[in-house]
């Protein structure tokens, strides 16, 4: 719709030549959209509002009252200036539809209103046609609704079973270190209870300063097994400390060393203690086969540059070559079965850790020596 020719009309409603032309643009728009009438409502200086429709060459503009006296309530919508959407009925009991929208000039002023006007029919055919024509449209959308909500399913249950496998695994774990503790608890039970009868004879034998010397021995003893520094990772500080009471227990010489400021963090604490009480215990297993004046084991944890290293070693058999790539395997394992239970997961678990976080493991074992160091980028 040309508005540039309401415009020239609005200022000049007597020129016949101007009517002739918006009649034209009318009747074009008319014959271009299919609507059954079109017309514009504009309020005039007198705050009246006229109906301006195609036969505008031929007659004067209209006043409300003059025709149509259904389309009186066009005035609420021409005073509100806003996009509106009527069903009506004429006075022969027809039902139409009418649809308007406000006219802006390009002085950015509201104008009047272009209203069309079209037949319930042909509004039903259209919502018919639309409805038909969008079935491709609700098919995908409800294909994509179930696909959408299945793969929310699907991810929910991986989920929930990677959940449950981790917590499996972090219930596996320090439940093996509880039982390492409970073990280690029930020997030093084991000893305080003969150093009792020991203090109790000597005590009974009036041999004071004996007893008195043994409690200070014994006291000592009970001091050692403190880990004699700290660790800012908490895990890792109650790891050590369990670890160094076995190893006091167990007449163990242990070298602890690990970075004084360093938590290692970019590690989550239960992958930090399955690498660590694995290879803490693998190296327990081999060195208690030997005297009590040749158990060693040596531990590190550090970060350096863009890695941490961990490093165990410990002095026990060497671990033959063509078993030093089978220990990794599960269920792979040179130890005896405890219990009836296979023994060879321990490895296994650490290399699954350190292949998480693309780290290395290097094995070197000779005689008497067995050093395992794992390097795992940060």
């Amino acid at each position: 719709m040309n508005i540039e020719i309401l415009e020239k009309f609005l200022q000049n409603q007597q020129s016949s030549e101007i009517r002739r032309q918006l009649s034209e643009e009318m009747k074009k728009s008319k014959r271009y959209t299919g609507v059954r009438d079109i017309y514009f409502i504009h309020t005039d200086e007198a705050n009246q509002p006229r109906l301006i429709d195609e036969n505008l060459a031929e007659d004067s503009v209209k006043k409300f009252g003059d025709c149509c006296k259904q389309l009186k309530e066009l005035k609420r919508f021409d005073r509100e200036a806003k996009p509106f959407t009527k069903r009506m009925e004429d006075p022969s009991g027809q039902t139409y539809v009418i649809a308007g929208v406000p006219i802006v000039s390009k002085k950015a002023e509201t104008i009047g209103m272009l209203i069309i006007e079209e037949g319930i029919e042909t509004v039903k055919k259209i919502t018919k046609d639309v409805t038909l024509n969008s079935i491709p449209y609700f098919l995908f959308s409800g294909l994509f609704v179930l696909f959408s909500f299945s793969t929310f399913l699907i991810y929910q249950f991986w989920v929930q079973r990677k959940v449950t496998i981790q917590v499996g695994e972090t219930e596996e774990t320090y439940q093996g270190e509880f039982q390492s503790m409970l073990q280690t608890m029930r020997s030093i039970r084991h000893d305080f209870i003969n150093h009792i009868q020991v203090i109790q004879g000597l005590l009974q034998l009036k041999k004071e300063e004996r007893a008195l010397e043994y409690v200070n021995s014994l006291t000592s003893e009970v001091i050692s097994m403190e880990l004699p520094f700290k660790v800012k990772n908490p895990a890792l500080f109650i790891l050590l400390q369990s670890k160094w009471a076995r190893a006091q227990n167990d007449k163990v010489d242990m070298h602890i060393f690990v970075n004084d400021d360093e938590q290692f963090t970019k590690l989550k604490s239960i992958d930090l203690i399955r690498i660590l009480s694995n290879l803490i215990d693998n190296a327990f297993d081999a060195t208690l086969v030997l005297p009590e004046s040749e158990r060693f084991i040596s531990i590190e944890a550090k970060a350096i540059q863009a890695k941490y290293i961990f490093k165990v070693e410990n002095i026990g058999p060497t671990i033959p070559e063509e078993n030093v790539r089978k220990i990794f395997k599960t269920g792979f394992s040179t130890k005896q079965e405890r219990h009836g239970v296979p023994r060879g997961d321990g490895l296994s678990i650490v290399k699954q850790v350190v292949d998480m976080y693309g780290g290395t493991i290097n094995v070197t074992s000779v005689k008497n020596s067995t050093i395992f160091e794992i390097e795992i980028p940060v």
